[in-house]
């Protein structure tokens, strides 16, 4: 056996032993029941985590000390095959949980304690809302993936079937793949381009620019706004975390895991992030300097970690998508993993590419496919916005080349 391999051998199971968290970073998981499939989280005003449960189409309510104490049924229509009801959700300015519903084009609000839910429709069709969040002028802002548009509600909502929802830009598009959105330290919103490997900004008033270009293949996906003043946001292709400043300037952090999901903010100050590929399915934590410190792995097996969120205890709370779990992890533990030395040219048989199996696809927005194509370890190519209309090669084949996908967007039905 070649002296590196060795080396690296030995190094990865050092790793595994002085990587176990702490008391203080030991992960707690609470079961759901089979089915669930828990998607976004957030804390509310109440003191609980609230999340939204994709597979029956509800909102659900867990206690910091891990009892789920309620299911509340949101109203959603039928779908289209493998698109989702619900998507992500936050706490609004005005105590509320707001939250998309891409199936039914339509912004939700969630009042508590009662769990009453009203919908507002987003104007015209296919707009496929997911990204959400609260805006420095006190409405709600999310991305219109369908279309790539970025859209504002007031709060309160207007007294209409769309609440007052403005679409941006007027005509025309934000961008390429819009996927999720945060506020800005400088007053802007912030959004992702997966589509378009880029980084955009939207002012309050509908001004849409593009300071950040990332090199393709990048996909950058969640994004939220840091404890240093910066932007900091994950590159699923990429397996990096990045980091921007509101003028411009990009920071990239390799050694993030297989695919970078979802971002949040510890108490401690650094920001930790969900690795959701089945083979991974860690909870990793990064310095605003750039340094990965942890990768803790998730109890459940292929569970994968989906969205986080910092809980009103000082822990992070996250959902495992698969795993029908919430899961918690406390902040405190802070350890440095041992670098693995690079393999020295020569001394290793050098690694075949690995064939994907390509996955079925067809009718998933962008979105999911991409998101289905990332677990089956497929590099892919998108053309199009929309849904899937064909891959080549097909679904089924095993290949080592690029996935081409082509997507159309989708004929409206109202």
């Amino acid at each position: 056996m070649p002296l590196a391999r060795l080396f690296r051998g030995l190094a990865a199971a050092l790793m595994t032993v002085f990587a176990t968290p702490a008391a203080a970073g030991a992960i707690d998981e609470f079961s759901l029941p089979a089915g669930t499939q828990p998607g976004g989280i957030t804390a509310g005003s109440d003191g609980a985590l609230w999340f939204l449960e994709e597979g029956p189409s509800s909102i659900g309510r867990i206690t910091t000390g891990g009892a789920v104490t309620g299911h509340f049924a949101v109203n959603a229509a039928a779908a289209p095959p493998d698109v989702s009801s619900l998507d992500q959700i936050t706490l609004g300015p005005d105590g509320n949980l707001w939250f998309t519903q891409p199936a039914d084009d339509q912004i939700g609000r969630m009042t508590i304690p009662s769990g009453a839910v009203t919908e507002y429709n987003v104007p015209n069709a296919d707009n496929e809302p997911e990204g959400i969040t609260v805006g420095p002028d006190g409405a709600i802002w999310f991305t219109a993936a369908g279309v790539d548009k970025i859209g504002r509600i007031p709060v309160p909502p207007q007294a209409t079937s769309t609440g007052g929802i403005t679409m941006f830009p007027s005509s025309g598009a934000a961008g390429q793949g819009v996927g999720d959105i945060a506020a800005g330290p400088d007053g802007a919103l912030w959004f992702t381009e997966g589509d378009g490997n880029r980084i955009g900004r939207i002012t309050t008033g509908g001004a849409i620019t593009h300071p950040g270009t990332l090199t393709a293949p990048s996909e950058p996906s969640a994004i939220i706004a840091g404890p240093d003043g910066r932007l900091w946001f994950a590159e699923a292709l990429a397996g990096r975390i990045a980091a921007i400043t509101t003028g411009g300037q990009i920071n990239k952090y390799p050694g993030a895991g297989i695919d970078p999901s979802a971002l949040a903010v510890g108490q401690d100050g650094a920001i930790w992030f969900t690795d959701s590929n089945p083979a991974a399915g860690v909870i990793g934590r990064i310095t605003t300097g750039g340094v990965i410190t942890d990768r803790f792995p998730v109890p459940t097996a292929n569970g994968e970690p989906s969205d986080i969120t910092s809980g009103p205890d000082g822990a992070l709370w996250f959902t495992e998508f698969a795993g029908n779990r919430i899961g918690r992890i406390q902040t405190a533990a802070v350890f440095t993993e041992p670098s693995l030395p690079p393999l020295v040219p020569g001394s290793g048989t050098p690694a075949k590419k690995k064939a994907c199996k390509v996955p079925r696809v067809r009718g998933l927005t962008i979105r999911k496919a991409k998101r289905k194509l990332r677990r089956a370890k497929c590099q892919h190519r998108v053309r199009g916005r929309g849904r899937v209309v064909w891959t080549k090669p097909k679904a089924g084949r095993r290949t080592t080349k690029t996935v081409r996908v082509m997507a159309k967007p989708r004929r409206p039905s109202r």
